[in-house]
């Protein structure tokens, strides 16, 4: 067996296609074919089932994907620790996140760490959970970032900081002037929801399960600022991180009501796969994430001051012996 067969039967593994490898690797497709059957006749087995134009890895295929992986990532490291040896006066990370952190704080992150390390160049993909979790598994990233835990033998998992997650509605929809609504209320009422794979459409869905609500699936959007708009204009309702709506709720575009009960908090993770080596500057970037003051109560201010003015009120009725509640009181 060549390296550079292996390098091209990985590429094939990866990207599941011969063309998309071979534009990868800026070869000829007839050239990564030749590469590939010459590595099947050394072996003198199939590593790959062709059905038409797709194509699946064989059993024999898996096995040698998965060393493949490992020899390919062990030259990264290699890399990476060379660069250690050269004073870190260069260096890159790759990173993976889930849109409400890929946009509502990893910029921030990043801004911080880049005044420390100036010369790293940091390379940021954002998707859904699971397109994260396969990036870290494939060795794509060297860290992800998730709001929904994930469950692999390969995946390392750090907690970071929790978010609360809100359902908001438009000024004059009839939630708008509750404090609290119970799980049997969203029963027919028009859901917007992220698409799948999100993991707020996970929780949601969670929510909504055997508890007795049917609500409508009126639409799925798989952006946060299209979803904040079609509910702005009255197409339906939805559950989103109070981060993602602050500056809509602090304008009075959308209003954020909570479900009876404990409030909903997701966990922030940050991952990485257990062979991953992690180098001193991945360290030092894993180092910035965890000490970063995410605030996990991102209400707006005004919002945060009303919600403790009340809570006085309150202890001062029950004091007086009232029990009586304002309906627009937020739980604090």
């Amino acid at each position: 067996m060549h390296l550079n067969q292996l390098w091209v039967f990985y590429h094939v593994a990866m990207h599941k296609s011969f063309s998309q490898a071979a534009d990868a690797l800026c070869l000829t497709q007839p050239s990564v074919s030749s590469q590939v059957k010459l590595l099947e006749d050394a072996y003198g087995l199939k590593l790959f089932e062709r059905f038409g134009r797709s194509i699946k890895l064989t059993s024999t295929g898996e096995i040698l994907y998965s060393y493949a992986e490992r020899i390919f990532n062990l030259t990264k490291e290699a890399d990476s620790v060379i660069e250690e040896v050269k004073g870190m006066k260069s260096g890159s990370i790759k990173i993976s996140a889930s849109h409400t952190l890929g946009a509502y704080y990893l910029p921030a992150i990043i801004d911080l760490f880049r005044k420390k390390y100036p010369w790293v160049e940091i390379q940021m993909d954002v998707g859904y959970t699971q397109n994260v979790a396969e990036s870290i598994l494939t060795f794509k990233s060297d860290l992800g970032l998730i709001g929904r835990s994930v469950s692999h033998p390969n995946i390392v998992a750090t907690p970071l900081w929790k978010e609360e997650l809100v359902l908001i509605v438009p000024p004059n929809h009839r939630f708008a002037r509750c404090r609290t609504i119970s799980v049997s209320q969203l029963q027919d009422e028009p859901f917007i929801m992220s698409e799948k794979g999100s993991g707020v459409r996970d929780i949601t869905e969670e929510i909504l399960s055997g508890k007795g609500p049917s609500p409508r699936i009126v639409m799925e959007l798989g952006e946060n600022e299209a979803i904040k708009h079609a509910v702005a204009s009255g197409l339906g309702i939805t559950f989103i991180s109070a981060t993602v709506v602050r500056r809509e709720l602090a304008a009075g575009i959308l209003k954020a009501v909570r479900l009876s009960g404990a409030r909903i908090m997701r966990q922030f993770s940050i991952i990485h796969h257990k062979d991953k080596y992690l180098s001193h500057l991945i360290k030092a970037f894993l180092d910035e994430v965890q000490h970063f003051p995410a605030d996990e109560n991102a209400l707006p201010r005004e919002e945060k001051k009303i919600s403790s003015h009340r809570s006085r009120l309150r202890k001062e009725r029950k004091k007086r012996g009232s029990i009586e509640k304002s309906p627009l009181d937020l739980p604090d």
